[in-house]
């Protein structure tokens, strides 16, 4: 059998609101092989129905796309890491595992950009799919078609994902967002995202605070994780920068140095850039 592995994902990166997004080491593995039925096997139950599994609805998507036959597949989850409903691009990473299966058991027939164009259009939206794919930190964004541009990432900041026990549906977070902005507020976005990719860049965490300052999605996502206001201090008093991951709840931490953090019911696991993104590999 093939296995796939699939990272977890950090999209906005604060003021980088729906475009940049960052590969990070925690994975999920999936075993795959031709089968002459469905055969979905070690995930929770609901997810082993083939209609209700991500994974396979976006396998079955790149069939109908290249107008092929449905191959059916033995699959069976191996490593589950990734929390789901949590902002670390669970969805991206089934539906780019989906698609990089197809194009497996087709042969290899879709180019990387042809995986990344497809992946992207199931989710929606490039932002999580695209550090997927192309590994290390991308700013993405949709002209008649979407593109990404990978950034190179200061390899000495530790990247501390901090996991609630709750989960915020990606749904709830966005309906709190306003649906105008004003001007100063768009300027101030896209200033502080070019200074914020600078700061990556370079392994400037001074600059990388000075950057990180959102004015489109946190100030209304904050007040809906509970807990928040401890990770924002301590941040503030331990040389690091705080900003949620994704949609939430997670929080993520930036330094230059490991952080000696904890808040009663949060998994708190340090984590580094992954510039590889995902791979298939023979068992």
């Amino acid at each position: 059998m093939k296995i796939i592995r699939t990272y977890a994902t950090s999209a906005n990166l604060g003021p980088g609101f729906d475009c940049f997004g960052i590969c990070l080491n925690l994975y999920n593995e999936y075993a795959f092989e031709k089968s002459s039925v469905y055969e979905i096997k070690e995930f929770n139950e609901k997810f082993c129905n083939p209609t209700n599994n991500l994974i396979i609805k976006s396998y079955e998507e790149v069939f109908k796309i290249l107008n092929k036959n449905i191959i059916p597949i033995k699959l069976i989850e191996l490593v589950h890491n990734i929390p789901s409903s949590r902002g670390l691009g669970s969805s991206a990473s089934c539906i780019v595992s989906g698609v990089m299966i197809a194009n497996d058991i087709l042969g290899n027939v879709l180019s990387v950009d042809e995986v990344f164009q497809i992946a992207s259009s199931i989710e929606g939206h490039p932002d999580n799919v695209a550090p997927l794919i192309f590994g290390g930190l991308t700013c993405s964004f949709k002209n008649d078609v979407f593109h990404t541009i990978k950034f190179k990432c200061d390899e000495q900041f530790k990247f501390t994902v901090c996991i609630p026990s709750f989960e915020l549906k990606t749904s709830v977070a966005r309906s709190v967002l306003p649906k105008n902005i004003s001007m100063s507020d768009a300027v101030s976005n896209i200033s502080h995202s070019v200074a914020l990719i600078k700061a990556l860049e370079t392994g400037d965490i001074k600059l990388l605070q000075i950057a990180n300052v959102d004015k489109l999605h946190e100030i209304y996502r904050f007040p809906l994780i509970k807990g928040a206001d401890y990770f924002i201090d301590f941040a503030k008093n331990n040389n690091a920068t705080c900003m949620i991951s994704g949609a939430g709840p997670t929080i993520l931490l930036i330094s230059r140095d490991s952080l000696n953090v904890s808040f009663e019911d949060w998994e708190i696991i340090e984590q580094s850039v992954n510039n590889q993104g995902a791979y298939i590999y023979e068992k």
